[in-house]
């Protein structure tokens, strides 16, 4: 299994499309926290699968311990997935760090299983 973490700036978007069409499953994260950029990440994720109704679809709202975080019924909401279609396998999982930062939060392990399910399921 290759994973390919691209960052979100401005400035990688464009590398995005390039490997776009080998993906097979799409794991998005956004910040929690950060409310502001929440609608650039709507746009962005829709934009991103509009050519695939069918790709699988993994949304990690990372920070979720921090306070002010949004929870994920608001994560949901604001990145508009109910409008993402009923074809594809969509997911929404609440992150954070272990709070000694040494060792992966349960959630992350839980993910981490879910991503080798999901992948092994398409190829």
């Amino acid at each position: 299994m290759e994973f390919l973490e691209i960052g979100g700036s401005e400035n990688l978007r464009d590398y995005w499309k390039m490997y776009m069409p080998r993906v097979l499953l799409l794991i998005y994260v956004v910040d929690s926290a950060d409310h502001e950029r929440l609608p650039v990440a709507k746009k962005l994720l829709h934009q991103l699968i509009q050519s695939n109704s069918t790709l699988p679809v993994m949304i990690l709202a990372n920070k979720q311990d921090l306070e002010g975080a949004y929870c994920i019924t608001d994560i949901h909401d604001a990145l508009a997935l109910s409008e993402l279609g009923d074809e594809r396998k969509m997911f929404l999982i609440g992150t954070h760090v272990a709070k000694d930062g040494l060792e992966m939060s349960s959630s992350l392990k839980d993910t981490r299983e879910l991503i080798a399910q999901l992948v092994s399921e398409t190829l």
